[in-house]
């Protein structure tokens, strides 16, 4: 049977009974009878202990496997993202060596190209000074403590400048830096074919 009072119950009854026992007013066989519950006491807080202590490796043993199993879990999700991206980047491919259409169909499935804004490839490690100082932007990073405004830190590094170079690359302009171009960009979203074709 379970013992109904609680681990911290007991350890304020041996508590007070230790106060009580070392009362002057007692006499010997009330004073045994306290060290005996003292006792029992005692072995009831070391069950208690060692069953709060269980459930504590039990907690732990499912943490353990829970966290293995997120782990895992984790791994496929991003093994089946890969994948996933493979498969979509492999008909990108096909549209964009013009070997199937805008919008390509199966026996069950349709799917539609549409031309997004394209991505900018900058290559700033391989610019010259005069691109840096053309389309190069400063950028200014500075630390500083809320309590007395002193500057901690300050970090000053060469971007470029992205949307200023969109934009002479998108014109064509003459002095753009030559490693920086523009990527076309295609999204694809496919669905169920909304007629399906017989056989």
């Amino acid at each position: 049977m379970p013992d109904k009072l609680s681990y911290v119950q007991i350890g304020e009854q041996i508590q007070h009974i230790g106060f009580l026992k070392d009362t002057p007013e007692l006499d010997e066989t009330d004073r045994e009878r306290l060290e005996q519950y003292l006792k029992d006491l005692a072995s009831r807080q070391e069950n208690k202990f060692d069953n709060i202590i269980g459930m504590i490796k039990k907690c732990d043993a499912y943490i353990d496997a829970l966290q293995n199993e997120l782990e895992e879990i984790k791994g496929n999700l991003e093994s089946w993202k890969k994948n996933k991206e493979m498969l979509v980047n492999l008909i990108k491919f096909a549209y964009q060596q013009n070997l199937i259409g805008d919008r390509p169909t199966g026996a069950r499935y349709q799917g539609v190209f549409r031309r997004v804004k394209p991505r900018l490839v900058d290559n700033f490690d391989r610019w010259d000074d005069s691109d840096k100082q053309e389309f190069g932007l400063l950028k200014t990073t500075t630390v500083t403590r809320i309590r007395d405004n002193v500057v901690v830190e300050m970090k000053e590094e060469e971007v470029p400048d992205k949307d200023r170079l969109r934009e002479a690359l998108v014109a064509e302009a003459e002095n753009v830096p030559a490693p920086a171009q523009l990527v076309p960009g295609y999204s694809f979203t496919y669905e169920r074919r909304k007629r399906l074709t017989a056989g």
